[in-house]
């Protein structure tokens, strides 16, 4: 049972685990691309109804989790030996570890490792030397980082859940949770930054009285409720009037039409009849604002008539404007702006965005502690009649053993003969 459960753990901890659970979706992935365009999205679907690819999924934050433990436990373990502390099973902390037949520390042995740069601790039994900064910072980060960006896409892919509605000016906000609240405005604005051309902003007033304002632009995603509110596209809202000869009762709507850019048609039809009534805006000039209508006022809409496959007639329309045409009337009361919104519930994407961050900080630490003074460590244990020395080097690797093997000539000479190591160097 202990073999059993220090393999499981073992292969748990492993750095070779994320590659290869990567590698079996990668593999699912192909299968799937063979029967359908939409390869991820069905990919996804497959993982959030199978209990057994959720739970491979979720191997990989698990891996580094635990390697994150781990390595807080070895740093925390060497960091004690370093100071004097007792530790156990010491040449798993370390890079390289010898044992010389030897019952004592030599005095100068301390002066030699501080004239080669290091600080150099003596407590009772030991001695030791460092030198540099660890990249400790910098691989917390990392696998801190690992950590959030797999859990986020195991939280993105086994929960997430989306609705769409329509957000329209003046009209009540459609968040499937949070506080009522009304829609104030949507502006469509040229953007000051160099990521986006321009900007969009929805004004939403609560109906609560000492309840918060909210604003929800293009980028980045705001919350609402717990639900991140994602514009999409662009519309307007008409109120429609259309009364014809042949329809014995006027027909009147409320139509939700995307027509943008301008030039984009959207179609409302008449139930009950072959009628359809076709909007668009007009394109503008070459070079023009294919947004600029958006935000005029009024706003004067192309429209046409349509009965079977036959185009009865087509004239411009203004917000609040009649068109009369042989017995035919429509009318659009009212044109409000209108912008296509989904409500996102998705809490990986807060540990993406943290995984990003924690990166960036991770490439931030790296490499100038790499690189400027990487950490260098030596331990000599004594437990007579040997002596353990222990060394590890982060950089600079062949000046450190240069000074690790000076420093065991000499505890070999101070022993006065030609060593005979117990337990040769050792690699872990």
């Amino acid at each position: 049972m202990k073999r059993l459960s220090s393999f499981i753990r073992n292969a748990l901890c492993s750095r070779f685990l994320p590659p290869v659970v990567i590698g079996i979706f990668f593999l699912l992935y192909i299968g799937i691309a063979f029967f359908t365009d939409e390869t991820l999205i069905t990919l996804m679907a497959f993982t959030r109804a199978s209990k057994a690819l959720a739970a491979l999924l979720a191997l990989i934050p698990l891996n580094s989790a635990l390697r994150l433990a781990l390595e807080v436990a070895r740093h925390l373990r060497r960091r004690r030996a370093l100071r004097g502390g007792e530790v156990k099973e010491l040449p798993p902390l370390f890079d390289e570890s010898v044992e010389l037949a030897s019952a004592s520390l030599p005095e100068e042995l301390a002066g030699r490792l501080a004239a080669a740069g290091y600080t150099v601790r003596r407590s009772q039994g030991s001695l030791a030397a460092v030198r540099g900064v660890g990249i400790f910072p910098a691989r917390l980060c990392y696998l801190a980082a690992s950590c959030a960006l797999f859990a986020g896409i195991l939280l993105t892919t086994t929960s997430r859940s989306a609705q769409r509605g329509m957000v329209v000016e003046g009209e009540p906000f459609p968040a499937p949770n949070g506080a009522p609240a009304l829609v104030e405005s949507i502006r469509l604005a040229p953007a000051t930054g160099s990521l986006l051309a321009r900007t969009l902003t929805i004004e939403v007033a609560p109906l609560q009285p000492g309840a918060r304002r909210s604003s929800f632009g293009l980028y980045p995603p705001s919350l609402y409720g717990g639900d991140f509110v994602y514009p999409r596209y662009m519309g307007i809202s008409l109120q429609l009037r259309f009364t014809a000869p042949d329809l014995p009762q006027p027909f009147e709507n409320q139509a939700s039409l995307n027509l943008y850019p301008a030039g984009k048609e959207g179609s409302v039809a008449v139930p009950g009849s072959t009628y359809r009534l076709d909007f668009s805006f007009d394109p503008p000039p070459e070079g023009g604002d294919r947004y600029a209508s958006y935000m005029a006022e009024p706003k004067t809409l192309q429209v046409k008539l349509i009965k079977g496959q036959d185009l009865l007639f087509s004239g411009s329309l203004p917000s609040g404007g009649v068109l009369l045409r042989d017995g035919y009337r429509i009318e659009v009361p009212a044109a409000k702006r209108l912008v296509v919104t989904d409500f996102i519930r998705d809490y990986g994407v807060l540990c993406v965005w943290a995984a990003g961050m924690l990166y960036l900080a991770a490439a931030a630490l790296y490499l100038p502690l790499r690189s400027l003074s990487p950490r260098r460590e030596m331990l000599f244990v004594v437990a007579a009649p040997l002596v353990a020395a222990h060394s590890r080097a982060e950089g600079k690797r062949s000046a450190h053993a240069g000074v690790f093997h000076d420093a065991l000539d000499m505890l070999d000479a101070a022993k006065g003969g030609e060593p005979e190591p117990p337990a040769g160097p050792t690699t872990n």
